[in-house]
């Protein structure tokens, strides 16, 4: 499926969404159930950015966020993390920083869906606050949460699979891969927000550390 008709199918199946929602807990958790539906079909099954991406961040979430038990909205963390990369379906066509775009999906899809706009602003200040390259600072414990989730799923053995998936993808050289490590990765273990999230990025970065010295001493033919 091109970009051109994902976005097609994503307007269509927006459209559909009822107005006449309500934010009751059951009718939220329906809510929560057609938009993970809506964007697993969205995002695909990319590997980086795609829907196996939303999963991995999701697991991490839940488990920084047992340190904050009472202190956060687990249906708000849902659907941040559920929503905060649906925006990379329209970044290249819009010229728009795709936490921005998915940042306002997120509040078109949850108006429709009749959430509270403080519950919304939740949701859209947690989406804003995982990029690395925007810079938001989180005003939320959502917001701290998605952000240091996010950046862990780029890091690790699991960030080196990203890596390289997304240099073939873009064609980089094997140079330029690499500089991707030192240029951002390596950055993100002093960005974390939890406490869970600085162990867990120390030791994914220590991981990624120890694979590129070794690939770079079997490059220059030392083992």
């Amino acid at each position: 499926m091109s970009k051109h008709s994902t976005l097609k199918t994503l307007s269509e199946k927006l459209s559909k969404l009822k107005d006449d929602s309500r934010s009751d807990n059951g009718s939220k958790n329906k809510a929560i159930k057609d938009i993970e539906d809506l964007v697993r079909e969205t995002l695909g099954n990319d590997p980086v950015h795609g829907f196996p991406h939303v999963e991995r961040v999701m697991k991490l979430a839940f488990k920084l966020a047992e340190e904050y038990k009472g202190k956060y909205d687990s249906a708000a963390l849902k659907l941040a993390v559920l929503l905060h990369d649906v925006g990379r379906i329209e970044e290249q066509d819009l010229h728009k920083h795709h936490a921005i775009l998915s940042a306002e999906m997120a509040q078109r899809i949850l108006e429709q869906y009749g959430f509270p706009r403080e519950f919304i602003e939740k949701v859209k200040d947690a989406i804003l606050s995982h990029s690395f390259t925007l810079g938001h600072k989180p005003k939320t414990v959502e917001g701290m949460i998605l952000s240091d989730a996010d950046k862990l799923d780029a890091l690790g053995a699991v960030g080196i699979m990203r890596v390289f998936m997304e240099s073939a993808y873009k064609r980089r050289t094997l140079d330029e891969a690499i500089d991707h490590f030192y240029e951002k990765l390596f950055k993100l273990k002093d960005l974390m927000w939890t406490r869970k999230g600085k162990k867990l990025a120390i030791k994914r970065y220590e991981y990624m550390i120890n694979f590129l010295d070794k690939l770079e001493r079997e490059i220059e033919g030392l083992e």
